[in-house]
């Protein structure tokens, strides 16, 4: 698989949505040790969101579907969570600039949503947010994309990067948040926001593969 096409992205969000939905009570419980325990009721919107878009969609610019998707996303009662995916969605969608992408072309659109979304947070790399599954991941994909033309793999990547990520915010102390309240007595805790990001990117990496398998046994 070469390009990623409206198609195949929309197939990955509503894998996504409901790999987000069964996640829930994990969320839930990971953002009780360090806040409010409601990052997995956020993400249970945003699921909802991604499907209610994609729903109603025309389906004749996945610019604006994915855009229109940010938009949704934010607009509902996420607090900084929901704000934050929704400008990576926004982000996204700047960079859905062709019908069908090439790998170097899907990196970039990807680097527009974590660029958004990274201006909006003010968070860096080490301060314990989403940041710190979603940056590897990307750097991953634009890594890949300079020798690679599989998609599959593209997204392979990142999956494996962004669990990373999110496995080493557990070593690190949160700047940002309510978790930044606990200092120290949040170390040893993995972050809800990153594990988040993990689940989006593994699912993304799950279907893709799947879709392949189809196509070659189907």
């Amino acid at each position: 698989m070469k390009t990623l096409n409206q198609k195949l992205l929309f197939s990955m969000l509503l894998a996504a949505a409901k790999d987000i939905r069964a996640s829930v009570p994990l969320l839930n419980d990971l953002d009780g040790q360090t806040g409010d325990g409601d990052h997995g009721t956020t993400m249970m919107r945003v699921s909802q969101c991604i499907e209610n878009t994609l729903k109603n969609s025309s389906g004749e610019d996945w610019h604006k579907t994915i855009d229109d998707m940010g938009w949704a996303i934010m607009s509902q009662d996420g607090g900084s969570a929901g704000m934050l995916i929704g400008n990576l969605f926004c982000g996204l969608a700047t960079g859905l600039v062709e019908p069908e992408l090439n790998p170097k072309q899907t990196a970039a659109a990807f680097r527009h949503g974590l660029d958004k979304l990274a201006y909006f947070s003010g968070a860096k790399l080490g301060d314990k947010t989403m940041l710190d599954a979603l940056t590897p991941a990307i750097e991953a994909m634009e890594q890949l994309a300079l020798d690679s033309e599989d998609i599959a793999a593209l997204f392979l990547s990142a999956a494996k990067a962004s669990q990373s990520g999110a496995e080493k915010t557990k070593a690190m102390k949160p700047a940002r948040g309510r978790a930044k309240n606990m200092g120290e007595k949040a170390i040893g805790f993995v972050d809800p926001g990153a594990t988040s990001m993990s689940i989006l990117f593994n699912s993304f990496s799950n279907h893709i593969n799947a879709t392949n398998k189809e196509k070659c046994y189907g």
